[in-house]
């Protein structure tokens, strides 16, 4: 299921971590996820479902334009 999270904090960290996994021909990249100020952990073997996770945390609120740094 998914959720979606808003923080609302002006703050969010992330720890990727990421491990080459042995299989059966060449070896493949997997990762965890975690978004430290929730404890949150989300596994991921690709950039799509990385980057899903992090968005949940990090959206803009509707009708709010991200500002640009």
């Amino acid at each position: 299921m998914h959720t979606e999270h808003k923080s609302g904090l002006p703050l969010n960290t992330f720890i990727v971590r990421f491990w080459r996994a042995p299989g059966t021909g060449q070896a493949r990249w997997r990762g965890q996820v975690q978004h430290v100020q929730s404890g949150e952990r989300a596994a991921f073997a690709d950039e799509g479902t990385l980057m899903s996770f992090i968005r949940r945390w990090v959206q803009t609120p509707e009708g709010e334009v991200p500002q640009r740094e």
